[in-house]
């Protein structure tokens, strides 16, 4: 692995190269997305929109030459990804909070470079003694 010398400060000294090989990845984390949307078993959650928060974590693959060349299609778009979890509650009532993790997990493994997602999903308002009731799905992509 060969190191750029100008990440170094002047007081950094390499006592040695380093000999090992590095996998690299990186995430893309999505906090606290807030959103009201009809979700629910109960007949109450379907007359009327709730709010829900969602965190996500993306693992994906590195590019190969990094991020140092700055080039914006490398990258995981948190932008459109927040747009298609919208979309996704735009198509109507979802009764469980698992299957709106589990549809936005999908949704982001469409993108080949991710190799796992952890998405929670979080109804706010339900019980005024906690902070929110909810579910988190995990899913990884099996390597060959």
């Amino acid at each position: 692995m060969e190191v750029d010398s100008t990440l170094l400060s002047k007081d950094w000294v390499l006592e040695t190269e380093p000999q090992e090989k590095f996998v690299s990845i990186y995430k893309v984390n999505i906090k606290n997305l807030m959103l009201e949307m009809s979700i629910g078993v109960h007949l109450h959650e379907k007359e009327q929109k709730q709010r829900v928060i969602v965190n996500l974590e993306m693992e994906l693959q590195y590019p190969k030459a990094g991020f140092y060349d700055a080039v914006y299609r490398k990258v995981a778009c948190y932008e459109t990804l927040i747009s298609e979890i919208k979309t996704i509650i735009s198509r109507g009532h979802i009764t469980l909070v698992e299957t709106f993790a589990e549809k936005i997990a999908d949704l982001t493994l469409l993108d080949k470079r991710v190799l796992n997602v952890s998405v929670s999903v979080e109804k706010i308002d339900i019980f005024d003694d906690c902070g929110g009731v909810g579910a988190t799905i995990t899913k990884s992509r099996l390597r060959a």
